[in-house]
């Protein structure tokens, strides 16, 4: 049958294995060859579905204002205040590089020294629009004007001037070339000309999203150092398991070629590697190296036996038949459980946001390559080595502290405390699981760093001088021209702002309405009670402009476009939390419908709001792949056991898995977010793998031994054993990302352990339990009842 089958399969692989070798070396020069074309991807675009309706506003948005990579450089004198002719020259250079910068939107890239920052008061002639610096000052008199001209402007303060005067900011707003999205690149150029004006007499800080992303590029770049690892952990838990450097050299070649050749694949169909897919390698490594495990323990344990019953063959003959023996017995049900992990991460690939689709793929395909490779080279290579010594094999078989506890877990099992373990189990699980109830749903880039890294000192610094190093926008479109010259729409936009400026963590809103407001004030002799909004059109009309024809009409490009038909409100916040930018909106809404007329749409967009969206996205659209994968698992399993409650038994597990992993994350505090969400996947493609070892060998030892107890400790202390190994690959190859300091990659990390633990546990103590209490009939056959009610009756120690 099937066994047959993989054993004429092993049987040609080991016949003809130098061409096997030489094929796989061709097929490794090819996809290595195509390494090349990989490269980091940090466009915001794959992290978020472009049909939402905040990434949808956002796109609109960045067509008229910008505003999608905003970013803060504050500059702050160590001694005095900004009104000193050495600082103010710093912010001018900066003004002036930053603009000349190839991916800064001019328009955007504001502070006291941009030509479109102006002083607007009102003579005898009319309406009077001035630079407000348009050289540094170089006396008393020149400075003291400029402090006058801010202070008179408050459209300006907590922007770009602090309100104790003791810090300056240059805004800037950027466009990232998608076709090779590097913010590192742009951070890199923003540095250098940074680095020119710090000396001993101020203090500069960036912050924003820019900073953001480039700082993750940066631990992108930093995650081969992990890989390598990784891989040396990897090799050290291969040797405990072997006790021997063929045990460990070929799995851990197995393990790299897998990498190489999902890599390869990737850079072949042109997919980029992003920040969810960087630790992928790490995972397809530690799989491959953990199924690799699964066959070598196989071939330890058919080479004892061979060459205890046919002491006639030579140990080169006995090598060959333990080699074919491991894949006829391991083949069918790794290629089963490899089929299943791999279908099961392909159906990401339906997913709406990039970074899952390319998630899906890469995992996968490392998942094939895997199974390819440990169906080929493992056996091609391994008939080729010398036969194990005599210590090399007793060193493997010898009994271990692990192997001990298995055995007694087994004999728990079958001496009648099956329902009092299922129940100790399911308690377990069903305690960790009940974290789930405090998991929140959130995605903080800056919280990504730690508190005392570079990041989010120079964020709290400038929070705490202005108004918020992140913003969000609220997109203003009126039904025909001019829309935005109407006083009932102005009026709106005004109770919006002022709704937004009271809520905590918004630190200052700006729009083309304090503008008008500042003009109407200036015109009535700069009274203070007069920064209202004209009553009628027609003298919003004629004040605009007079405006241009003393200014620039380009100076509001920030904020109305050329018809006055959008306008942006722009809303600085001291959190980039989403579940905070979320809620704003929710209470901003009844606001919306009750203020603005009809006719006219207002809609947020901005940043933040587009990882909300890519938040939503993964976490909803996860819900429903996780939903995907479960079926998949289900029907994949029916199909292979022949039974429905077969594929009841393998998914039943993995929803205690997955309820757990949720349950983790509540009790520890870590948010559902872009990273963690994936671990619910891994926890199915994974966790069907050691539910599938386990019913397959216990089915086989049963089969071979027609003993309950026997097949229960054999299965456990070589399948189980094996599985433990697995986790602990997987596991301790993710460990070391909690070095990295990053808590994107530490999260995922603890997450990956977590999940592990929990998946190996289920499987090993859960699933074990049910068999013995439910005696399914796809294991025990169609005698299960009286077989089972026999062996477990049989005192203890019984023949």
């Amino acid at each position: 049958m099937l066994t047959d089958s993989f054993r004429r399969y092993a049987d040609f692989v080991v016949r003809r294995r130098a061409y096997v070798i030489g094929l796989i070396a061709i097929v490794t020069v090819l996809l290595c060859s195509r390494l090349m074309n990989l490269q980091v991807d940090m466009d915001q675009d794959t992290w978020i579905p472009q049909s939402h309706p905040y990434v949808q506003t956002t796109k609109a948005l960045e067509q008229v204002f910008g505003g999608r990579n905003f970013m803060m450089i504050g500059i702050v004198p160590k001694q005095g205040d900004i009104y000193q002719a050495s600082v103010l020259a710093k912010v001018q250079r900066i003004q002036e590089s930053i603009e000349n910068l190839p991916e800064a939107l001019r328009q955007n890239v504001m502070s006291i020294a941009a030509k479109k920052v102006k002083d607007i008061k009102a003579d005898d002639s009319g309406l009077v629009v001035k630079q407000v610096m348009d050289h540094v000052p170089q006396t008393a008199e020149e400075m003291a004007a400029l402090r006058i001209a801010i202070d008179s402007n408050p459209f300006y303060i907590n922007s770009l001037v602090s309100p104790d005067s003791r810090a300056v900011a240059v805004i800037a707003d950027f466009k990232v070339d998608t076709s090779k999205p590097s913010y590192a690149a742009l951070h890199a150029e923003i540095k250098e000309i940074l680095d020119k004006e710090r000396d001993g007499t101020v203090d500069i800080y960036t912050a924003g999203l820019p900073v953001d992303f480039a700082t993750f590029e940066s631990h992108m770049m930093q995650m081969p150092i992990f890989l390598g690892a990784a891989l040396l952990i990897i090799m050290v838990i291969q040797y405990w398991s072997f006790k021997s450097l063929q045990g460990m050299l070929l799995p851990i070649m197995t393990a790299v070629l897998s990498v190489l050749w999902a890599l390869g694949f990737m850079g072949l169909i042109g997919v980029h590697m992003d920040g969810m897919n960087t630790t992928t390698p790490i995972l397809i490594m530690s799989v491959a190296a953990g199924h690799a495990i699964q066959i070598l323990k196989r071939y330890y344990e058919e080479y004892q036996r061979i060459h205890a019953s046919s002491t006639h063959l030579t140990d080169r003959e006995v090598n060959h038949r333990a080699v074919i023996e491991s894949v006829a017995k391991v083949g069918p049900v790794m290629t089963i459980a490899a089929a299943i992990a791999a279908i099961t991460f392909f159906t990401l690939s339906t997913s709406e946001v990039s970074v899952a689709r390319h998630f899906g793929v890469f995992a996968a395909s490392g998942v094939v390559a895997a199974l390819l490779l440990e169906m080929t080279l493992i056996p091609a290579i391994r008939s080729l080595l010398r036969p194990p010594s005599t210590r090399e094999s007793e060193a493997e078989q010898k009994q271990t502290g692990l192997d001990t506890v298995l055995t007694k877990l087994a004999n728990g099992l079958t001496d009648g405390h099956a329902p009092l373990i299922l129940l100790f189990a399911f308690l377990l699980v069903g305690v960790i699981a009940v974290g789930a109830t405090r998991i929140t749903i959130d995605n903080s880039l800056r919280a990504y760093s730690r508190p005392d890294s570079e990041v989010r000192i120079h964020d709290r610094e400038l929070n705490n001088r202005f108004g918020g190093t992140n913003t969000i926008y609220f997109l203003v479109e009126g039904d025909k021209p001019d829309s935005l010259k109407d006083p009932k729409v102005l009026g709106a936009m005004a109770s919006l702002q002022d709704f937004l400026a009271a809520q905590p963590n918004v630190g200052k809103t700006q729009s083309i309405v304090d503008l008008v407001k500042r003009i109407n004030r200036a015109m009535h002799g700069d009274a203070a009670d007069q920064s209202l909004i004209p009553p009628d059109n027609a003298l919003i009309a004629q004040y605009l402009l007079l405006y241009s024809m003393s200014g620039d009409p380009q100076d509001f490009d920030s904020y109305v476009d050329n018809d006055y038909r959008r306008a942006a409100i722009w809303v600085f916040l001291k959190t980039d939390s989403t579940s905070y930018a979320e809620e704003l909106h929710k209470k901003a809404e009844t606001l919306i419908q009750e203020k603005f007329p009809s006719g006219v749409k207002v809609r947020m967009g901005g940043s933040l709001p587009q990882t909300i969206a890519g938040n939503q996205a993964l976490t909803t659209g996860k819900s429903k792949n996780i939903g995907q994968m479960v079926l998949v698992v289900f029907a994949l399993s029916a199909l292979v056991l022949r039974s429905l409650v077969g594929g009841l038994f393998v998914t039943m597990p993995l929803l205690l898995v997955i309820l757990a992993n949720f349950g983790v994350m509540g009790w520890l505090g870590i948010p559902l977010d872009m990273g963690t969400i994936s671990t619910a996947a891994m926890a199915i493609g994974i966790g069907a793998d050691y539910e599938l070892y386990l019913l397959f060998r216990f089915r086989e030892e049963l089969g071979r031994t027609g003993n309950i107890a026997e097949a229960t400790r054999q299965s456990l202390v070589s399948s189980g054993k094996a599985v433990l190994y697995v986790a602990l690959s997987i596991a301790a190859g993710y460990s070391f990302l909690l070095l990295s300091g990053f808590a994107f990659y530490s999260r995922l990390a603890v997450m990956v352990m977590a999940t592990m633990i929990v998946s190996s546990f289920v499987a090993i103590i859960f699933l074990r339990a049910m068999m013995i209490i439910f005696k399914p009939k796809f294991i025990f056959g169609p005698e299960r009842s009286v077989l089972v009610t026999e062996q477990l009756a049989e005192p203890k120690g019984a023949k």
